[in-house]
């Protein structure tokens, strides 16, 4: 059932929205810590795991189509991020759902293409925002971060050896291309089950 019936959210969204929040992080740790076996995969954690967290935002914005929910959705899904100590990232990153977030507001959450642009977008600049100090810093990041991030010299090697400008762009195109497929891939899927169900509209 969908609950929009005001454009203000009420206590029941707010239950709403962190029970999915709390799925996606769900999603992020367990995603995330596959992918972060690899090299390459911890290089492209967030355009992998953004992949496999639409599911959840598609299914919270179709439930709740009120201002905000992008935001805080995507406020409680960076704020791991504190963990690695990235603290500009993760305030850039909200900044970009914050952007993300006046798309899907402008639209008053009613366009299925809009919620599916709208999440592209805030991934797309979650993506760009949350990595950029790690480019930038010229690899001092991960120096600073070795022994938080648990690093032997070798995997730091290889690490800073993957640290290149073509490598950021590369991977902030791959976001766009994930978050897409799986927000369409999604929405499909809550199309065929939940729409149909009448569990939303």
């Amino acid at each position: 059932m969908n609950t929009n019936k005001t454009e203000t959210l009420t206590a029941r969204n707010f239950i709403s929205i962190g029970i999915f929040a709390a799925i996606n992080l769900v999603i992020f740790f367990i995603v995330g810590s596959i992918a972060g076996m690899t090299v390459i995969g911890t290089v492209a954690n967030i355009p992998i795991t953004v992949f496999f967290e639409a599911v959840a935002y598609m299914l919270l914005v179709s439930k709740v189509r009120k201002k905000g929910t992008f935001l805080i959705m995507g406020t409680i899904g960076v704020l791991p991020g504190f963990m690695a100590a990235n603290v500009i990232g993760v305030l850039a990153s909200i900044a970009g759902w914050i952007i993300a977030e006046i798309i899907a507001s402008a639209n008053h959450y009613k366009s299925k293409k809009i919620l599916i642009f709208t999440y592209v977008v805030g991934c797309t600049l979650q993506s760009a925002a949350y990595t950029l100090p790690m480019y930038v810093s010229n690899a001092q990041y991960m120096i600073d971060r070795k022994e938080l991030l648990h690093l032997t010299d070798e995997a730091l090697d290889v690490y800073l050896e993957m640290f290149t400008w073509p490598m950021y762009f590369g991977m902030v195109a791959l976001t766009v291309l994930t978050a897409f497929l799986g927000a369409f891939i999604s929405m499909k899927i809550l199309k065929r089950h939940f729409e149909k169900a009448g569990l939303i509209s």
